[in-house]
Order: C-alpha cells, then sequence, then structure tokens
C-alpha cells in the first residue's frame, strides 16, 4: 500500500523532445501524479517514554517508574559541628627569668691587702699560725663588679624577690655589717642593708628583699661599706685562703621590660577538653570528611615563638595524631590552616567518659638561644587555634531527638508528558512508598499529606489512604558493618487508596508534607546510634503496573518530515485529491489532524480529518491484535491549503484516542509493545505542462 511514487520529476524524461515538434505554437496538457506527502509512525514510545518501559516475552509492557518524595540528609539539613577556635592574647606577665644565683666571694688575704698596713700586714705574716686578733671598727672592701649580664642586660620587675646570704668563713665574728648592691652605670640602688652579727662558721645570715618595680642592670657593684669585729679572746688560726661569701638569689622573677637571655619556656601550655555544644546529640566519635586545624599567630615579641599543637585522640588511617609544629618570627604573623580531611577524633575526653569532647594540647614556648631579646610588656603574642570547616562523614554515640518537619514539591515527574488533554482510566496501579532511614538510629515517619499536580490542566487530587496518611509509620534502623540502610514499604493501590485518580491526572507535579521524629524513645540503643555521609531519610515513589488502560479523547501530537521539497514551487499544480491510509494495531480508533509548517515553525495551513474513524485494531479472541486494521481516507485540496502543502517543511499530527468496548474483553485494554499506528498521506496531483516551460 505504501509503495508509491515519491517524485513529480519521474514524467519529466518523456517530454525532452516536445519543443522540437511545433516550436512556434504554444503547447499545453494536463497530467496526473501519485506522490506521498507525509510518511510517519505513532508506536509505545510515543505513548510513554521508554525509560519507564519493561517489555515482557510476550510483548506485554509494564510500567516501572521511580522517583524520589525526598530526600533528606540529616548531618546537613539538622547537625551542624561548630568551630572550635581558641583566642590568646599573651604578653610579658607571662614571661620570666629563670631563678639566678651570682657570688661575691672575699679572701682574707683580698681583705688583708685592702686594710694594708699594719694591720693587714700583720694577718698577711700570720698565715698559717696562730694569733690573737684585736676588736677593729670602721672596716670597708673596695667596690666588687658584679656581672648578670648572662641573665639580663637589664630588667624591670613586675615582681621578683633577691635573697642576699652572708657566710662568714673568717675566723673571728662580724658585727654591724653594712652591704651595697647597686646598678653600675645608672647607680640606683638594688640594695642597701645592715647586718648586725654575722658569726664566724660558714652558716648564712639570710634577708630578702621585693625587687618589684626596680629596674636592675646587668652590670652591678656589691661593696661592704662598713664591717667591724670584735675580735678573738684566744688565738685563733690565720688561713688568708678563708672566705667570706654575699651570695644573691633572684627568684620568681616576673617582667615588665627587659634585655635579656630568656630561657627556654611556655608562654601558652594549655592541655584541655574541647566540648561541643551540639543541642541534642552526643557523639563519641566523630570522621572528617572536611576540615582544618587553623592556627593564627601574631608575634610583635623580639623573639621567635615555637608552636606546638596536638589532638592525642584524632588518628589517621595510618594511626598518626594530629601533631603540628610551626615557627614565628619577630614582627611575624603566621596564618596556617591543615587539611584532617580523613582523620577519626575521639570524642570521649581525656578521661574517655565525655561526649562531644575531644582532647587538645597547645603550647607556645621560647627556645633558649644565648641571644639578648628586647621585650617589653606592650610586646604581644596573638594566637587563634583549633578546628574549623567540620564537615562529619560518620557520627557515633547518640544521635539525638528530632522533630521534623517537612513540606515540599518534587517537580519533573515524567509520567505521561506526551499526553497533551483527554482522559484515561487504567487497570491495576500498584506504587510501594519505601522509606529508606539510612540512619543507624529508630524513627518515625507521618505522611502528613500527599498530593499530584497537573500543571498545564490545574487539576489536582489529594491521596485518600486511611492506612498512611496522618499514621505514624515505626521505620527501620540501618545495620552496620557491613552498612545496610533500613527500609520500610508501603503500598498504595485501588483497593486501598485513590492512587488511580491521581495518577490518572497525569501529574507533573507530587507535593508532600512529612514529619519525621529521630530517636522517639531517646537512648534506647545506648551510644550506638551512627550516621555516615551517604545516609539518608528517603521516601521513594515506585510505580509498576501493567500499560493497559481505557482512554477518552486521549491527545497525542507528534512531527512529521515532508516528502516534498518545500522549494519546488507551485506553478503549474492544480487541485490535489489528498488519501489519508492508516495502519492501525492500537486497540483504540482514532481521529486525525495534520498542521503544516514552514521552516520557520509558523503554521501554515491544516487538514483534519476529525469527523472520520481512523478505526482500532481488531482484538482476536486472546483480547490483542495480531492484524492492523486499514483505514483509508479521502479529500480534495486547493487554493491556500494546497500552496500550503507544498510548501510545508515538516508537518504536526495531533492523534485523538478512544478504547472501543469490546463485549468479549475488558474496557481496560491491554497494549503490547509492537502495537504501532502507520500513516501515509499520498496527493493525486493535477499538474498543467507548458512548452512555455522549455
Amino acid at each position: 500500500m505504501f509503495q508509491r511514487p515519491s517524485s513529480i520529476l519521474l514524467v519529466l524524461v518523456a517530454l525532452i523532445g516536445i519543443t522540437s515538434c511545433k516550436p512556434d505554437i504554444e503547447s499545453a496538457w494536463d497530467t496526473r501524479y501519485l506522490v506521498p506527502l507525509v510518511t510517519g509512525e505513532l508506536d509505545l514510545y510515543d505513548l510513554v517514554p521508554d525509560s519507564i518501559t519493561v517489555i515482557g516475552e510476550n510483548q506485554d509492557v509494564t510500567l516501572v517508574y521511580q522517583t524520589d518524595l525526598l530526600d533528606y540528609d540529616l548531618t546537613e539539613e539538622a547537625i551542624e559541628i561548630p568551630d572550635t577556635s581558641v583566642e590568646y592574647f599573651v604578653s610579658l606577665d607571662s614571661l620570666s627569668l629563670d631563678d639566678q644565683i651570682l657570688s661575691i666571694p672575699i679572701s682574707l688575704g683580698q681583705l688583708a691587702v685592702d686594710l694594708g698596713f699594719p694591720y693587714g700586714t700583720l694577718l698577711i705574716a700570720a698565715n698559717g699560725s696562730e694569733i690573737t686578733l684585736d676588736p677593729l671598727i670602721g672596716l670597708s672592701t673596695d667596690p666588687t663588679p658584679v656581672d648578670a649580664t648572662s641573665f639580663f642586660e637589664t630588667a624591670t620587675f613586675l615582681s621578683g624577690w633577691l635573697d642576699i646570704s652572708i657566710a662568714n668563713g673568717f675566723p673571728v665574728d662580724l658585727d654591724t655589717v653594712v652591704f651595697e648592691l647597686k646598678n653600675s652605670v645608672g647607680g640606683e640602688l638594688v640594695v642597701y642593708d645592715t647586718f648586725y652579727s654575722v658569726p664566724s662558721g660558714g652558716v648564712p645570715i639570710v634577708e630578702t628583699y621585693d625587687l618589684t618595680g626596680m629596674t636592675v642592670e646587668g652590670n652591678l657593684v656589691g661593696q661592704i661599706k662598713y664591717f667591724s669585729t670584735p675580735g678573738s679572746e684566744t688565738p685563733v688560726l690565720i688561713d688568708t685562703s678563708d672566705v667570706l661569701v654575699i651570695t644573691m638569689t633572684a627568684y620568681d622573677m616576673e617582667l615588665y621590660e627587659a634585655t635579656a637571655v630568656f630561657p627556654e619556656q611556655n608562654l601558652i601550655n594549655n592541655a584541655n577538653d574541647v566540648q561541643y555544644d551540639m543541642g541534642g546529640p552526643e557523639f563519641t566519635l566523630m570522621g572528617i570528611e572536611e576540615g582544618y586545624v587553623v592556627i593564627y599567630v601574631e608575634n610583635t615579641i623580639n623573639d621567635t615563638i615555637h608552636i606546638v599543637y596536638d589532638i592525642p585522640g584524632a588518628v589517621d588511617e595510618f594511626g598518626n595524631n594530629v601533631h603540628i609544629e610551626t615557627a614565628v618570627g619577630p614582627d611575624e604573623i603566621v596564618d596556617q590552616a591543615f587539611d584532617i580531611a580523613g582523620y577519626t577524633i575521639d570524642l570521649r575526653g581525656s578521661e574517655g567518659d565525655e561526649v562531644n569532647t575531644f582532647y587538645q594540647e597547645f603550647s607556645a614556648r621560647i627556645n633558649y638561644t644565648g641571644i639578648a631579646s628586647d621585650i617589653s610588656l606592650e610586646d604581644s603574642l596573638k594566637v587563634v587555634y583549633g578546628l574549623e570547616g567540620i564537615v562529619p562523614n560518620e557520627l557515633r554515640g547518640y544521635l539525638g531527638q528530632y522533630d521534623i518537619a517537612i513540606t515540599d514539591t518534587t517537580t519533573g515527574v515524567e509520567l505521561f508528558d506526551q499526553f497533551e488533554s483527554g482522559t484515561i482510566e487504567f487497570g491495576d496501579i500498584n506504587i510501594d512508598l519505601e522509606i529508606e532511614n539510612g540512619l543507624g538510629a529508630g524513627g518515625v515517619v507521618t505522611i502528613n499529606s500527599l498530593g499530584g499536580l497537573n500543571s498545564a490542566t490545574g487539576e489536582m487530587v489529594m491521596l485518600n489512604c486511611a492506612d498512611v496518611i496522618g499514621l505514624p509509620i515505626q521505620v527501620n534502623r540501618a545495620l552496620d558493618n557491613p552498612y545496610i540502610p533500613g527500609y520500610t514499604t508501603i503500598t498504595l493501590n485501588s483497593a486501598n487508596s485513590n492512587i488511580n485518580d491521581l495518577i490518572e491526572i497525569f501529574p507533573d507535579k507530587l507535593f508532600y508534607d512529612v514529619s519525621m521524629s529521630v530517636n522517639p524513645d531517646g537512648n534506647t540503643f545506648n551510644y550506638q546510634d551512627f550516621v555516615i555521609n551517604t545516609s539518608r531519610i528517603n521516601i521513594g515513589f515506585n510505580l509498576s503496573m501493567p500499560l493497559e488502560f481505557m482512554a477518552s479523547d486521549l491527545t497525542l501530537r507528534n512531527e512529521f518530515p515532508m516528502t516534498l521539497d518545500a522549494d519546488a514551487g507551485t506553478e503549474g499544480v492544480g487541485d490535489i485529491d489528498v488519501t489519508l491510509y492508516a495502519d492501525n494495531s492500537f486497540p483504540l480508533s482514532a481521529s486525525l489532524k495534520i498542521i503544516f509548517y514552514d521552516a520557520a515553525n509558523i503554521p501554515l495551513d491544516s487538514i483534519d480529518f476529525g469527523g472520520y474513524v481512523l478505526q482500532a485494531g481488531v482484538l482476536s479472541d486472546d483480547c490483542r491484535v495480531h492484524v492492523p486494521t486499514t483505514t483509508e481516507l479521502h479529500d480534495l485540496v486547493d487554493g491556500t491549503l494546497k500552496d500550503a502543502i507544498l510548501n510545508a517543511d515538516h508537518a504536526e499530527a495531533t492523534v485523538v484516542f478512544n478504547t472501543e468496548s469490546i463485549p468479549t474483553c475488558s474496557d481496560i485494554v491491554k497494549i503490547y509493545s509492537d502495537y504501532t499506528m502507520k500513516i501515509q498521506l499520498v496527493g493525486d496531483i493535477n499538474y498543467t505542462f507548458s512548452t512555455s516551460d522549455f
């Protein structure tokens, strides 16, 4: 039926010799040609998308469609890991010098030299022998340099103490010893005091002095300004190597400013538990998908600061814990972030009995360099450290109790996008609402409402199901090792709901109101809850049904190319007797309208066969069409419609299907994958030839 001539140009070969007959006389004659105008086919996939069709062994068709009503990520939506940065300001009130000890030894021989003749000469001459010493008064020693520059060059003290002890190793007692210690350059007194009794025998006499507010130079001068002795009543052994020792011990020194050789010391030495405020969840372990240890240091101290940060309970896959060291020179800023993705953090604290808590150690220290540094109280060290930007990929413990309300719309439902209008009544529809619980925690889901909307028609249907809507549904928890989400399935069909009514409006949107409760009974699993980065609370909308329905004015559209060349022109073409051939194996009768368009997709004209019926395929005893039904329709076109056909670039066919009532079969007819409707529009064209055309 469809092997018809494809072009009117075939006959032109027979006309080549006409012009040689009578060249001075114009001749014209009419002829007719059969030319296919539009050829096309509608099949199963013009009814429904091929992505949701499953073809059985007998060519029966099952529609399988899945979409997500909601996909809720608890770790993104409900659980937020706050930053834990800690900020410290450190200045010289937290710096100190080590305890320092300096001595001034004065030998009996040195004293004899200072005393001179005659008493000093006598002592030197008596060295090694025993003599009786007379009382002496008004004695003094020469100033003795005291060098403390190995500890500091100058220091102003916020606080501190200085002990001065005098140990008398001479063979006679001393009384009324006046000792002076002063700065060598500035001359300021550091100590001036009188020791009224310093017995022989080397037992120290100690006095303590407050250094608060004092400025002390590294170069000092010590001197015994005055001393006396009662002498001896009996001979004593004279040994010029005997020593009177003045010992100066400085301790607990806190500095306001100093030029000093500072010892190695910690400016910050913190070891503490950091607790997250999670607002309900109580976690014992956290895996890190993304996150950083941040360390920011501003150093105006004239020395290099060494930073060490440890989180002993944060380990990577190789068992290495977070350990970071960095150094900040004078007047430098360090701003660093260390990636800890892939680490796992123990959140049980330093004692192992806490939740939401990790243990950290942080120190900022000055190393001993042997070089004096200028530091004042106005110098400072600003330190910020901690965890920031943490995105977990695993949380374990107790997820807490959550009540979550979600109202949203799922768009892009592609069940029957091809259907433009009309009504359809389906057979058995089965939809599973599959609740996937990816949390290692129990929960309850309540579907408060569920509906569908056809945006084009405005039709809306709310789901009615007394066993589902508004009732709490207990959902199973996920299992671990291996990870298996918990699934709870609710089946909707025509027996327990109006799901057919909802699907038959061809919804392109599903809207819902869902509430969820996580751990409604509390911590029933004793800190065995868990969530990983793939955990979701998901409600899937899973449709499965055989493709069978009863249609009423079900309208489809499809586009086909034109067979004729749109540039061939219309001159010489008379009326066109068009014939529509339709081979229909669908058990659906149909009407047809064809609209012709130019290359710019502007409609030119149309042929409406709506007054005629394209006969349905005839169902056999097995209620299946085995042989298509052929329909042949005629129409005569001329004028603008003729011009539209000849100039069209493509055509659009609108087919309106209706189910035929078959007494021996159900009004709900099954559609098989081999059903098609083949259409061909053929033109019987009257063409007038003229010798003037040659």
